[in-house]
């Protein structure tokens, strides 16, 4: 009797990010180089639990070099139903799957952890770059585990040009005396508007400090008065001094509770120009919401680079039959970056790899970076 070939799946969920399909095409790619067949799920967990939802994978589908994912992608709960979970691995079970890739944030990796039993391999991509660890030893070393999430370093490159003074917004700001409130995704984590910082704007607000806003109000009078022109970075869930968010919307929440952001660059260009009216002529006092762009277009070579390499590593972990399952960390040591391994089992709940901004990296005082931040970003920048 013929042996049964060796199958492994893998899907895409959450916001798309640049460098999806270059993990796509290194995992068809060493899987066709190793006899082993790939089923591609479309739509993230939405086509895990369609009959119609999968397809057979061949790396001639599949350009690494183009933006978004070929797979498509959803946002997906499968706690939305109780018996989401017994269809998804009787799927996974019809369909021969002998280990599952799944490539997602914060949400989607959380369904992945509803199925501790199957093997999985997860790997993490987020422009918020919110999947992973930090630590601080006694000494004040930090410790970073997954130092980035696949979709971060591409993201990171555009917010720095939309900012600096070279290439970016500052030239028209100065040339009009202008204030220019640029708003960030990041709905619970600022390390995106964070990253901005290499494009040195004047200041940063951020979700996991809310905004003091009167001090922020004098700052900006302060500095305004003496360069006469300003540029602000707001992520979209940051949130005013009571906590309530400065634009967030809960009559529309998506699958897994999150608000709609609106727009929190403009609700703070709103409240600045009539608060700042007392003091100078608020008409030159705009915003500016990048939105999608941030996600769109092709990886910048880091993130394409590391993308297949996650791939790659996904399918030789398949191969060398590692029981459990785990999640692929980019670790960086000795200026160089490299793959780890870090068993799932040690993850209980997806907070457990939930990372935000703390002040080891931001100074809420001052709404700025700190030196450890400028520190971490920069090798995403130039690598």
């Amino acid at each position: 009797m013929k042996n049964q070939r060796k199958r492994i799946g893998i899907l895409t969920g959450g916001g798309d990010v640049p460098p999806l399909n270059a993990v796509l095409k290194a995992v068809c790619s060493s899987a066709e180089r190793s006899g082993v067949d790939v089923i591609g799920f479309w739509r993230g967990w939405e086509g895990v639990i369609s009959e119609n939802g999968s397809i057979k994978l061949r790396s001639n589908m599949i350009d690494e070099n183009r933006g978004g994912t070929f797979l498509k992608s959803s946002r997906f709960n499968l706690r939305k139903d109780e018996k989401n979970l017994a269809k998804a691995l009787d799927k996974l079970k019809r369909l021969a799957i002998q280990r599952l890739i799944v490539i997602g944030g914060e949400d989607t990796l959380s369904n992945a952890l509803l199925l501790h039993k199957f093997p999985q391999i997860l790997i993490s991509k987020t422009i918020d770059n919110d999947v992973g660890l930090i630590e601080q030893d006694k000494e004040g070393t930090l410790k970073i585990m997954n130092y980035f999430t696949l979709g971060f370093p591409t993201a990171l490159r555009k917010i720095v040009s939309f900012v600096s003074p070279d290439q970016g917004l500052r030239t028209t700001a100065y040339s009009h005396e202008r204030i220019i409130v640029v708003e960030s995704m990041g709905m619970h984590a600022g390390w995106l508007a964070l990253a901005s910082s290499l494009g040195k704007p004047d200041f940063i607000i951020l979700p996991e400090f809310p905004l003091a806003y009167e001090r922020f109000l004098s700052l900006v009078i302060e500095r305004y008065s003496k360069e006469k022109h300003l540029i602000v970075v707001v992520a979209e869930g940051a949130k005013w001094e009571d906590g309530t968010y400065i634009s967030g919307d809960s009559a529309e929440m998506d699958d897994f509770g999150h608000p709609r952001f609106r727009g929190a660059a403009e609700k703070l260009c709103q409240r600045m120009k009539k608060d700042l009216s007392r003091f100078f002529d608020t008409r030159n006092v705009n915003f500016v919401n990048p939105s999608y762009l941030y996600r769109s277009g092709a990886p910048c070579d880091l993130d394409k680079t590391w993308s297949m390499e996650l791939g790659q590593k996904a399918v030789d972990l398949f191969l060398e039959k590692a029981d459990g399952s785990f999640f692929l960390a980019v670790q960086r040591e000795n200026e160089k970056f490299h793959i780890e391994p870090y068993p799932v089992g040690n993850v209980h709940q997806i907070d457990d790899l939930h990372r935000f901004v703390t002040k080891p990296f931001y100074t809420p005082s001052r709404f700025c970076a700190t030196g450890s931040a400028l520190e971490y970003f920069r090798c995403l920048l130039n690598g």
